[in-house]
C-alpha cells in the first residue's frame, strides 16, 4: 500500500515532467533496496503520446514487456492491465494524466510503495493531492519544502465521533461488505446528513484514511453514500428512524 505520494505541478502536454518524473524515480530506486520498478501508468494502451515523444515509437513498445532505462526496470501499464499483487511494496507508480479516481486505486495495492502524479488538468487530480497531502517536485527534482498542500479540514467533532464508532464496530479488512456493518454505515450516514449542517465526502474520506487508517477503496463506499443523499436521491438498507438518537449520542460525547 503506497505511504509515498509527490506530484508535478503542471498540466497538459508537458512532456519534460515525464522525462523529469523517470529520474525522480530513478533516484528514489537507488535510495532504496526494496524498490525495484518504474511503471508508467496511462489510461489506455493509446494514452502514450508523452512517451513516444520522449523515447520513441519502437522502444514505447517494448515498455509495455519491461525494459531496462539508466539501470532500472521501466514498465508501461494500463488502468485495466495494473492490478494489485501480495508482492511486498517495491514499485514506483508514475500516473500519467489520470484523474483522482483513478490514483485512488492504485494507492491500495499492496505491491505500491510511491505515487508520483502528473496532472492533465489540474482540478482532476486536487481531490488526490489534498487526501494524499502530496508533495511538490521541483524543476530541479528536489522537494519543494515550502510548498503546503491546502489539505481537507478535519471535519466537525460530532462527525468525528460517529466514524470513530463506526470504525470501532467493524470488520475494518472488510470495510462496510458485511451485511450488518453495511447497515450500520448507512445508519451512521443518514443521521449525519439528516442533522449536520454540512456532510462533505472529501473531508469526511480524508479524516477515514489518513487519521482512521481506512483503505481507500473502503473510504470510498462511504463516499458513495454521501454523495447518494447529497444528490437528493436515496439508498437502500439502514436504519430510517431514530436517528436522532445516534447524532444525540455523539454530539454528548462531542461535548464533554
Amino acid at each position: 500500500m503506497a505511504t509515498n505520494f509527490y506530484f508535478f505541478d503542471t498540466e497538459g502536454n508537458d512532456d519534460e515532467s515525464y522525462n523529469k518524473a523517470l529520474h525522480f524515480a530513478e533516484k528514489l530506486i537507488k535510495a532504496s533496496n526494496g524498490l525495484r520498478r518504474i511503471i508508467y501508468l496511462v489510461p489506455s494502451k493509446n494514452s502514450t503520446g508523452w512517451l513516444d515523444r520522449l523515447y520513441g515509437v519502437q522502444t514505447v513498445k517494448k515498455m509495455f514487456n519491461g525494459v531496462n532505462l539508466s539501470g532500472a526496470t521501466v514498465k508501461i501499464e494500463t488502468i485495466r492491465t495494473y492490478t494489485n499483487s501480495y508482492n511486498d511494496p517495491s514499485d514506483v507508480v508514475i500516473c500519467c494524466g489520470l484523474n483522482s479516481e483513478e490514483i485512488f486505486k492504485v494507492q491500495d495495492y499492496r505491491h505500491v510503495d510511491t505515487i508520483i502524479a502528473i496532472p492533465w488538468q489540474k482540478e482532476n487530480t486536487d481531490s488526490w493531492i489534498k487526501t494524499a497531502k502530496a508533495k511538490k517536485i521541483n524543476e530541479d527534482l528536489s522537494i519543494d519544502k515550502e510548498f503546503i498542500s491546502t489539505a481537507y479540514p478535519e471535519p466537525t467533532e460530532i462527525v468525528k465521533k460517529a466514524f470513530k464508532e463506526l470504525t470501532s464496530a467493524i470488520n475494518t479488512s472488510t470495510g462496510i461488505n458485511h451485511p450488518s456493518d453495511n447497515a450500520r454505515a448507512k445508519t451512521y450516514v443518514r443521521a449525519l446528513h439528516k442533522y449536520e449542517p454540512e456532510l462533505n465526502c472529501d473531508i469526511v474520506c480524508s479524516y477515514l484514511i489518513n487519521e482512521l487508517g481506512w483503505k481507500v477503496s473502503h473510504s470510498d463506499d462511504i463516499r458513495k453514500l454521501i454523495d447518494t443523499l447529497n444528490n437528493g436521491k436515496y439508498f437502500k438498507g439502514g436504519e430510517k428512524t431514530g436517528l436522532q438518537i445516534h447524532y444525540k449520542r455523539w454530539k454528548n460525547e462531542a461535548d464533554d
